[in-house]
């Protein structure tokens, strides 16, 4: 009995997201797409290019994914469970709304990390390089890949659960993406304009941008450029930890259980 009242909010999501033929389906969609992609790239003419090509499209898929299936499923989780008055239930039985929520993004962050771990095991196996001294530096830079996009994704998802919750799915399905837009090209766009400003106000707006095009190591893994050096790794898991946890602070504190 005990193990049936542990986390049952996320037993409950995670068995009726795992019902839909759509969970199984974006796995299968990773194995295809890292399949199909780079045959679409002029690999005859130079097989060397497929390899590096299947790695990219591994973790291009991942962050195709990010940008729609799990938001959406995240927002439409929190808003149908809110609705049906789940979560009132629950919060009356003494289920917490920080307990909740976390049980509700923990159901969606199985279907991430299930594309993560794909990616990795894509990188370990198909993609590895043959070089004995290119090999340790491939598998550090995937496993930093793995540690930055985690952390850029979970609090993006969680907010996605919590705007469910509050608003309508649409609304709650957008609001991440265009974080997650503007994080992953406008804070590019937008660093030589703002970032070499003179004016507070302008960097203080660069520095308040979301930037996520630092979990994007696809070009180091493309190019074989090895990993990150440890200060700036270090520097990007900082940077995206306290973004993070102010995007989750914001997130948990949006949370509704009212139906």
């Amino acid at each position: 009995m005990t193990s049936l009242r542990t986390w049952p909010l996320f037993r409950l999501s995670l068995a009726a997201l795992a019902g839909r033929g759509s969970c199984w389906l974006l796995l299968l969609g990773a194995l295809l797409f890292v399949w199909i992609a780079p045959l679409l790239t002029p690999w005859e003419v130079n097989p060397q290019i497929l390899q590096p090509a299947q790695a990219q499209a591994a973790w291009v898929y991942a962050w195709l994914a990010l940008f729609t299936w799990l938001p959406f499923q995240a927002s439409a989780l929190g808003h149908r469970l809110r609705r049906e008055g789940m979560l009132e239930h629950l919060q009356a039985a003494g289920v917490g709304k920080v307990g909740q929520c976390l049980q509700l993004t923990a159901a969606i962050l199985v279907w991430m990390l299930a594309l993560v771990v794909i990616a990795i095991a894509i990188c370990f196996t198909f993609t590895m390089p043959k070089r004995p001294e290119e090999v340790q530096m491939w598998m550090a830079t995937v496993w930093q890949y793995s540690a930055l996009y985690s952390l850029c994704a979970a609090p993006l998802l969680l907010l996605a659960v919590s705007l469910g919750t509050r608003t309508a799915e649409v609304i709650a399905f957008m609001l991440p993406v265009g974080l997650l837009f503007i994080g992953l090209f406008g804070a590019a766009w937008l660093g030589p304009i703002l970032g070499g400003a003179e004016s507070g106000v302008l960097k203080s707006l660069w520095l308040a941008l979301p930037h996520y095009h630092l979990a994007d190591l696809t070009p180091r893994l493309v190019f074989k450029m090895g990993p990150l050096p440890a200060a700036d790794f270090m520097g990007s898991i900082l940077t995206l930890a306290l973004q993070g946890a102010a995007l989750s602070l914001f997130g948990l504190c949006l949370f509704r259980t009212r139906s």
